[in-house]
């Protein structure tokens, strides 16, 4: 009798682990969401610093026009736009030369031939750094759409609070099963790593960004050897690192909202949308095996084992399991819901969130094996280095 006891306390020991993750992570979710703001728009001071747009683009003929447009249009800041054009077959170069025959604040660079031991888009920004000598660069991708006032108000926001490093979580448009299944748990994941708070707070050691926009102070950029760094030439998470290696030397990272400033529209198919995230993911889990193999297998589990073992509780009438099954199941939907309140996304798509677990779960050991094996990860005709630390 008491081994049988014991047995079934042991059994509700996955349970409780996942129900207690589950709760843990819709409470960091709401203190993240707390935490993060938009930016007021300030006055800039009269001596406002320069600052240089670094675009890359590879094959953007359907985005280059809408982006450059947005990005010429910004008010109120001494700019100029640098477009790294990083090799495109399509008729971005065309389109691009149209733009520099009427816009003398466009440079346009093109990129023939990348270099061994480099990501593209890595080498691309490093190319694009060296041919301006602005005091603040801002990285950004030819997906996004930028309201007039988004640079003046960011670059306030920077000086204000003392940033070097600022990057910001854009109004994202879902569209397409890929994105609306897993970005919001991309999301979440990120937010691990670090709460804006504690990306503020000089002594933790975590730091997050979105390569979709950073503004980053010229001076501490140099100071990390930029994107020519070992650890960040060669990666597809090369936002994260930047911004990991800025916090290591002391710099002040930020991280803010972009509602209503940066409007981003990205991996519409689910074929785009998994290569996408498997991309990023693999920049993490290249020379790290282990880490991913037993971080998918531990999504996988926390996306299956509550609903399942609900679903069994509830046959055997089983109320302990049942409760603890329940409790992660709805730490889950909370965890997820402010992402698709935000959104516009429907109560629906919050209710996936097991079945986005386990796809992510499965997306990682796609890509660890894809380490594992020197397969590497592809994105847009390019294979991430199959080594990245």
């Amino acid at each position: 009798m008491r081994t049988e006891r014991l047995l079934r306390a042991f059994a509700l020991v996955p349970n409780a682990l996942c129900a207690m993750m589950a709760v843990r992570q819709a409470l960091r979710i709401r203190r993240a969401f707390a935490e993060i703001a938009t930016p007021a728009d300030l006055p800039l001071p009269d001596s406002a610093p320069s600052v240089a747009i670094i675009l890359p683009v590879r094959d953007e003929a359907a985005n280059i026009d809408a982006v450059v447009a947005s990005l010429l249009a910004q008010e109120g800041v001494a700019c100029e736009l640098v477009v790294l054009d990083d090799g495109s077959t399509d008729a971005t170069s065309i389109l691009l030369a149209a733009w520099t025959a009427r816009e003398s604040r466009l440079r346009v660079r093109r990129i023939d031939t990348l270099p061994d031991g480099w990501a593209g888009k890595a080498h691309a920004l490093h190319t694009g750094v060296g041919l301006t000598t602005a005091e603040w660069l801002l990285f950004t991708d030819a997906d996004t759409r930028h309201a007039p006032a988004t640079l003046r108000r960011m670059l306030g926001h920077a000086l204000r609070e003392g940033d070097d490093f600022l990057s910001m979580i854009p109004e994202l448009t879902y569209i397409g099963v890929g994105m609306r299944l897993l970005t919001p748990l991309g999301g979440i994941a990120l937010l691990e790593r670090a709460t804006p708070a504690e990306l503020r707070d000089p002594l933790h050691k975590g730091a997050v960004a979105n390569g979709q926009y950073i503004l980053i102070r010229r001076a501490i950029y140099e100071r990390v050897g930029g994107y020519a760094n070992p650890r960040l030439r060669r990666t597809f998470a090369d936002d994260v690192y930047l911004a990991e290696e800025v916090k290591r030397r002391g710099g002040r990272v930020d991280l803010v909202s972009g509602r209503g400033l940066v409007r981003n529209e990205q991996w519409t198919t689910w074929d785009v949308a998994w290569r996408g995230w498997r991309k990023s993911v693999y920049g993490d889990v290249v020379g790290r095996p282990l880490y991913g193999l037993s971080g998918g297998i531990a999504l996988i589990t926390f996306g299956l084992l509550p609903p399942l073992t609900l679903l069994r509780a509830l046959v055997r009438r089983d109320g302990a399991q049942a409760i603890l099954a329940a409790t992660a199941l709805l730490g889950q939907v909370a965890t997820r819901r402010p992402f698709d309140r935000d959104a516009g996304l429907s109560w629906r798509w919050t209710c996936s969130v097991p079945l986005g677990w386990v796809a992510l779960g499965v997306l990682i050991l796609d890509a660890t094996w894809r380490a594992v094996t020197n397969v590497g990860a592809a994105w847009k005709g390019r294979v991430a280095p199959t080594h990245s630390r």
